[in-house]
């Protein structure tokens, strides 16, 4: 033994310590060796921004920030605020994927809906403060829209072109489709409501009492999702239809995402993100009435699709990032997630908001949008 310190190599005595340990012991002695501490902040941070073509676009950030003081149009203001806002998205998807190298799929999952959704929740926010009640309801339906059908068909067309049959755990997409299908049932409820009796006095009471209990559901989901079941969110159970068939590919060779940012790292670069794209949806939200009628977009169009799309863009990136990784739950955690986030929090929240800031935000959407939203 001591030659073989000298000699630099690993003792003959240690090399036979993981076959006399415990199970348990032995899987501590395997994880102590595959540790590897990230590398510091600023080379993490130099890798990360350098390994991205879009953080090019990030000079559009404080080109955007000072286009209003420098005299230029609402237009120009908008379009710098949708160009600064991409790289931020991208920024937010891979400081996520950092995080998610320290914690499980569920729990990241969650976190990226958590900030992605951050952008629609600034935004309308800035709307609902400025009176723009229409915007601040296509913006949230359209978001909605955004993550049921362009993310979540997106991140399965990824994960397809890579192996036919994805893997994902079944529990975690069902209870995703669940409570965002009570969700927007409880949003369909006041446009029937409104066609069912003339009288509007009672819109205001009832979205009031509807986006409280929506919040309840919200708070108990997670508490479920977290807490009492999180087992059955980490891992396809045992006797799974969508795994049953499926071979076991034992030669697929397992590709190790590279650690660059700690914990902690991760999470100061979303806040980062996240404050950059508050800054942002402020001049792009008072820059929103005057682009539209410049650019001949109608309002309604602008809050449908293209504030959609823009905040959305980070749950875009990364859904489909981790799809074609495989990471299928991660994938559908946050497309599906997102949707959830946003019909049972973000969009009750408003509501709220606009009840205390004398703001009258009901839920009712118009007969066209909850339909749409409904079949999606």
């Amino acid at each position: 033994t001591v030659a073989a310190i000298s000699r630099g190599s690993r003792p003959p005595m240690l090399k036979s310590i993981p076959s006399v340990m415990e199970p348990e012991q032995q899987n501590s002695y395997a994880a102590a060796e595959l540790v590897v501490p990230p590398p510091a902040l600023l080379d993490g941070s130099r890798r990360m921004l350098a390994g991205n073509r879009l953080y090019v676009l990030l000079v559009a950030v404080p080109v955007a920030l000072a286009a209003k003081p420098l005299g230029c149009s609402d237009g120009v203001v908008f379009g710098l605020c949708c160009f600064g806002i991409l790289p931020l998205a991208a920024l937010l998807g891979d400081a996520t994927e950092q995080v998610a190298l320290h914690t499980n799929e569920t729990l990241s999952g969650l976190l990226n809906a958590t900030f992605g959704n951050a952008t629609e929740l600034i935004v309308a926010i800035c709307a609902l403060n400025r009176g723009l009640l229409a915007v601040v309801q296509t913006s949230l339906l359209g978001s909605i829209l955004s993550n049921t059908l362009l993310v979540l068909g997106c991140a399965c067309l990824a994960g397809g072109v890579v192996t036919p049959a994805p893997r994902f755990n079944t529990v975690a997409a069902i209870s995703n489709a669940a409570l965002l299908q009570i969700a927007v049932l409880g949003l369909l409820l006041p446009t029937i409501m409104h066609y069912a009796k003339d009288d509007m006095d009672f819109m205001q009471p009832l979205s009031h009492g509807i986006s409280i209990g929506l919040l309840l559901l919200y708070l108990l989901y997670i508490y479920f999702q977290l807490f009492t079941h999180h087992f059955l969110f980490e891992a396809p159970l045992e006797g799974d239809k969508s795994l049953q068939d499926q071979e076991p590919e034992e030669d697929e060779e397992d590709e190790e995402d590279e650690v660059l940012l700690s914990f902690s790292g991760g999470l100061l670069w979303l806040g980062i993100a996240t404050v950059a794209i508050a800054f942002l949806s402020e001049e792009l939200t008072g820059a929103l009435e005057p682009a539209a009628a410049a650019w001949g977009l109608p309002q309604a169009f602008v809050g449908f699709c293209l504030l959609p799309i823009v905040g959305n863009a980070a749950e875009h990136s990364t859904a489909i990032v981790c799809a074609y990784k495989q990471k299928m739950d991660l994938a559908l955690g946050v497309a599906l997630g997102s949707s959830t986030q946003i019909a049972l929090f973000v969009i009750p929240v408003m509501v709220v908001i606009g009840w205390v800031i004398q703001q009258p935000l009901d839920l009712f959407f118009g007969p066209f949008p909850t339909a749409v939203t409904f079949l999606s």
